[in-house]
Formats: structure tokens, sequence, C-alpha cells
């Protein structure tokens, strides 16, 4: 008689062990290959995000205007471009060329200020350069995880400051202060993810 043609106990056992560790193997591969992809897409985001704040803050400041603004009572000027170090807001300016300006807009002009906010990158934008009391800014966080943000600025005898303006006399007295404006401006921009990102612009006029 003929023995019944099949696989033993032993023989199935054995494949299914096999199948069980490629299965295993390839698993483990799929899952390096998507925890890869979900990272380098991390990355990618991270930099398009480091890309468009340095887009932002080069286009802010490559349009600066000498126009100095009034405070909310209407007492004291403060200039142009204002730089402090070490202060809540460290950096606050007037630039033209706003966004949606028209004929029927009361003026092309826009003040700007630049905070860091635990950790966060924040843009503030003025609906008017002299304000009335209550008028709130728009408020824009521009980029997480932000460690340090500096400023430097180059004046007309080609000496860097940090800070703006400066004490010195310029021409035209404290009106000329209020209006001046350095020839070029490099920030600084330290992120956890990025490190540091440094960036030279230049101020027309």
């Amino acid at each position: 008689m003929r023995r019944p043609q099949g696989f033993t106990l032993l023989e199935l056992l054995v494949a299914l062990f096999v199948a069980a560790v490629i299965f295993a193997i390839g698993y483990a591969g799929l899952a390096q290959v998507a925890a890869n992809r979900a990272q380098i897409l991390q990355v990618q985001r991270n930099l398009g995000e480091l890309q468009r704040v340095v887009r932002v803050l080069g286009n802010d400041l490559s349009q600066l205007d000498p126009r100095p603004i009034r405070d909310e009572l209407g007492r004291s000027i403060s200039p142009a471009l204002s730089a402090a170090p070490g202060t809540p807001t460290p950096l606050a300016f007037t630039r033209s060329g706003r966004a949606g300006a028209s004929a029927h807009a009361r003026s092309s002009l826009q003040r700007i200020e630049y905070s860091l906010e635990n950790g966060a990158l924040v843009r503030m934008t003025w609906p008017a350069l002299d304000r009335a009391q209550g008028t709130q800014a728009t408020r824009r966080v521009l980029l997480r995880g932000v460690l340090t943000l500096q400023f430097r600025f180059l004046d007309g005898r080609g000496e860097w400051t940090d800070i703006w303006p400066q004490n010195q006399p310029t021409e035209g007295g404290a009106a000329g202060t209020l209006r001046s404006r350095p020839r070029a401006i490099e920030f600084t921009l330290e992120s956890e993810t990025q490190g540091v990102i440094r960036c030279l612009v230049e101020v027309p006029g």
C-alpha cells in the first residue's frame, strides 16, 4: 500500500516559524521606512517654516520707512526704527509697501513689532501708525522653538551696533535721530531644530 502524500506536523511548524520570521522582518522594515518618512517630512516642515520666517523678516526690514509714530496719548514720538535688546519688544519699526493698500486706504505704511514670547517668535502689526488708545495689534506666531533672536545695525560710519537709534547726534538734530535708518541690518535666529541662522539685509535709501 502507498503512503498518503502530505506534510507532517513538524514540517508545518517549521514552515510557520519561517513565515513568521519573514513577516517580522518585513514588518520591521516597513515600520522603519514609515518612521524615516515621517522624520523627513518633519525636517522639511521645520525647514519650510524657517525659510518663511527669514523671508518675512527680510521683506520687512528691506522696506524700512523713516516715518516716526506718536504714542496713544500723542505726548511722545517713537523713532521710525527702535531696537532695544533684552526687552519684551526688541524691534519695532515703520515699513512701506503695506499689503492690500489701495487708493482708498489711508496709508501704505505699517507699524511692525517683533517679540520673543516663551520660545515663540511673534509678529505684531498695527492698523494705524499713530494709534489711539485701545488699539489692538494683529498677532501672528511665525515660529516656535526659537532660542534667541538678535539684531545688529550698520550705521553711517560703517560700525555695528545692537541699539537703535544711537545716542550720538545725527543730521537734523532730534528729528533726524527719530527718522534715522541704518545702512544694513543683520539678524541672527537660533532655533531648536535648525540651529543658528544669520542673514544680512540691506536697507535702501
